[in-house]
């Protein structure tokens, strides 16, 4: 099995994704239309933080150190 950071799958770990997908977010949007590829890798790396991102909200879940209600 892969490796995952000690944090994988708490609270804190699930909002600094969240931070990172905010700042990228507003990176993509301050690019303009001549930077379409630019705009598509960013969006591309959005996808797999946020496949991340659920991977570890599940394995929260699973091990009890989040509840339904901390999401």
């Amino acid at each position: 099995m892969a490796r995952t950071p000690e944090h994988f799958g708490t609270l804190d770990y699930i909002e600094e994704m969240d931070n990172i997908l905010n700042e990228l977010d507003g990176l993509r949007k301050s690019l303009g239309r001549y930077e379409r590829k630019e705009r598509f890798t960013i969006t591309k790396a959005m996808e797999s933080i946020r496949a991340l991102r659920a991977r570890s909200k599940r394995h929260g879940l699973r091990l009890g150190i989040l509840d339904e209600e901390d999401l």
